[in-house]
């Protein structure tokens, strides 16, 4: 089956949805959206698509049954619940919203309306966290420990002065942990279980006039008894790749980006050296560290196909909104902690 694909949100992240939708055979993006009509006719133009002049007009078009929302952060409600409405399966980019009861308008449509909703995080699909999950999944690790995601980039001034919606915390939801770090936190919590207790700081370091954070810290009990750390920073230079470490009493694993930089178990197999040898090069993209459009489209495709296959098959996809909406929520509680100074249980 083919499907149509529509856009709504003609900005950066709309670009990496657009060249993965080109990439896949049973796909076809019909058209974009975007409320800035220079915008959506410019990225029209350049994708080959249609100028949708509004948001109506997409999401009743025919020829599209799966629609992307590539808004800011704070505004996937609206034009989610539009495309939800007129029966369109919905792919929400991260986070699914910026508030938990945002994020439960969202999953309650898809339910009413018997559609798909699931939410972005193409970490997951990049196959040595496979890898990793499948370690943890069988066992190697005995006890997890510790759980640690330190993700330390570089963002300009004009970063955040080029694009107004990521400096403004209503559009946004926040600052480097809503929309830099979620994507370590999600698949941390992946990787690590349910998160108990937060004990979180956040502050503003390196900018001036936003109103959202440039730096936090916290620490973290999971479900497991485990303990762990997220460090994330828009104001270190010259930025850092994303760091991942699962640390267990029988094994430990510490991913760097794509890169593996540790992978031992008290029972090592052969398999384990072919995984050392297959992830242990070089990072092949910028992963964003300091400029937000050196990342790879492949974590996107392999997600959209996740979706594709999900719908022809009538299956749950791998992030479906209930599970992209716990993401939201530790990130919530980190806020929260930092805000009251106490530790928050969730």
């Amino acid at each position: 089956m083919k499907h149509g694909f529509g856009i709504i949100g003609a900005g950066l992240i709309a670009e990496v949805h657009a060249r993965a939708i080109d990439t896949i055979m049973d796909a076809e993006l019909v058209g974009v959206f975007d409320h800035n009509p220079g915008k959506t006719v410019a990225f029209a133009k350049k994708y080959k698509c249609n100028a949708f002049e509004s948001l109506e007009e997409l999401c009743n078009d025919d020829r599209i049954d799966m629609v992307c929302i590539c808004t800011p952060s704070g505004k996937h409600l609206e034009p989610a619940l539009a495309a939800i409405t007129a029966g369109k399966h919905c792919i929400i980019e991260k986070p699914l919203e910026t508030t938990i009861e945002r994020c439960d308008r969202i999953i309650e449509a898809g339910i009413k309306h018997n559609v798909l909703v699931s939410g972005i995080f193409p970490m997951r699909f990049s196959k040595v966290n496979i890898e990793l999950k499948n370690a943890i999944d069988q066992g190697r690790f005995g006890k997890l420990v510790m759980g640690d995601a330190y993700v330390k980039w570089f963002r300009t001034q004009e970063y955040y002065k080029e694009v107004r919606w990521r400096s403004d915390l209503a559009a946004s939801g926040g600052g480097a942990v809503m929309n830099q770090a979620i994507h370590s936190i999600d698949l941390l919590r992946w990787f690590m279980g349910k998160v108990t207790a937060v004990s979180a700081f956040t502050g503003l370091i390196g900018h001036k006039g936003i109103e959202v954070e440039d730096v936090a810290s916290a620490t973290l009990r999971f479900e497991n008894g485990a303990v762990g750390v997220i460090e994330a920073s828009t104001a270190v230079n010259p930025g850092f790749f994303r760091r991942i470490e699962i640390l267990g009493t029988k094994g430990s694993v510490i991913i760097e980006e794509e890169r593996l930089l540790t992978w031992t178990f008290d029972n090592e197999t052969e398999e384990d050296d072919i995984i050392r040898k297959k992830y242990s090069g070089k990072n092949v993209t910028g992963g964003g560290v300091s400029d937000p459009k050196a990342i790879s489209d492949l974590g996107h495709l392999r997600q959209l196909l996740n979706i594709v296959k999900a719908v022809d098959k009538g299956r749950p996809p791998a992030v479906d909104a209930p599970e992209a909406k716990k993401a939201v929520e530790l990130v919530l509680a980190i806020y929260a902690s930092a805000k009251n100074k106490r530790i928050v249980y969730l």
